[in-house]
């Protein structure tokens, strides 16, 4: 059964009212009271987890929305000065000087692409440690059981001489509370087996395979710390550019504004392709 609100206009009984579903008494509330409605709203009841509508996530661009619109500004500009070459170069705006914010724009776009290459090898790099982590610990854990079962086949003779401790096995111990914590539990279990000769890890290579999963649980961590490095510095580089780019289509529109000053209307189409103010100066 799905829960409504029931509104009772003033003089009327209640089988006059009229249902108003519960998520739109939700948004009318939110809009009276300057609230921002969530993006997940329950539409029924009965416990039915398929009734939940949740937004779907977008993916976050190589661009965030504010810098793209600051690429699509600075094309506009280039454009309507590549449109007035000689009044440019009056105010020293010359085609060398517009041929550099060009490239200067296009490798921002360049390295924005070689931002999002950087991303993705950034998220391959971390399910890769996260992959190598998993099978590290899979492994440290079947040292445990071993331990454990060890333990257990000595134990049913009650003589605690012949017993088998399991000191040193951190039976009870999270293994990766960390990447320093998994680092030093692997070291540690590693150590304990190959002095004891547990169930399933007698032989050097058993133990070796192990050794080979931290290994390469090691490598993955570095080279997702690297990928991580170089996707920030690429993204520190687009960032430069973009502040030039900024800087250089304003320069472009203080020129427009001064050859062609707002206080006289028939400048009014020409400052438009600069977009800049039509009936006042440009601010700083």
């Amino acid at each position: 059964m799905r829960w409504v609100a029931r509104v009772c206009p003033q003089g009327t009984s209640m089988r006059n009212s009229f249902a108003i579903p519960p998520e739109t008494v939700y948004q009318v509330f939110c809009q009276i009271n300057q609230f921002k409605i969530p993006t997940i709203i329950m539409t029924d009841t009965n416990n039915n987890p398929s009734a939940i509508e949740t937004s779907t996530p977008r993916t976050r661009g190589y661009f965030n929305q504010a810098q793209i619109a600051d690429l699509e500004l600075a094309d506009t500009v280039i454009t309507a000065a590549l449109d007035h070459p000689g009044e440019m170069a009056e105010q020293d705006i010359t085609p060398a000087w517009l041929a550099d914010f060009q490239a200067a724009l296009q490798e921002s776009r360049a390295r924005s692409t070689a931002a999002g290459q950087e991303s993705d090898e950034s998220k391959q790099a971390t399910a890769a440690a996260a992959a190598a982590a998993k099978a590290l610990i899979i492994a440290l854990q079947k040292i445990q059981s071993s331990a454990k079962q060890k333990h257990k086949m000595l134990a049913e003779d009650g003589d605690p001489a012949t017993n088998f401790p399991l000191d040193g096995y951190l039976i009870g111990t999270r293994l990766d509370a960390n990447r320093s914590a998994l680092l030093q539990n692997a070291a540690t279990l590693i150590t304990r087996v190959k002095a004891d000769q547990l169930p399933g890890f007698k032989t050097a290579e058993k133990i070796t395979a192990v050794e080979t999963l931290l290994a390469a649980y090691t490598n993955e961590k570095g080279d997702q710390s690297e990928a991580i490095r170089d996707k920030e510095l690429s993204r520190l580089d687009r960032d430069g550019l973009l502040h030039v780019i900024n800087t250089r289509r304003a320069a472009v529109q203080h020129a427009a504004d001064a050859i062609w000053p707002a206080t006289e209307a028939a400048t009014r189409p020409i400052r438009k392709t600069f977009s800049i103010p039509l009936t006042r100066a440009m601010g700083v």
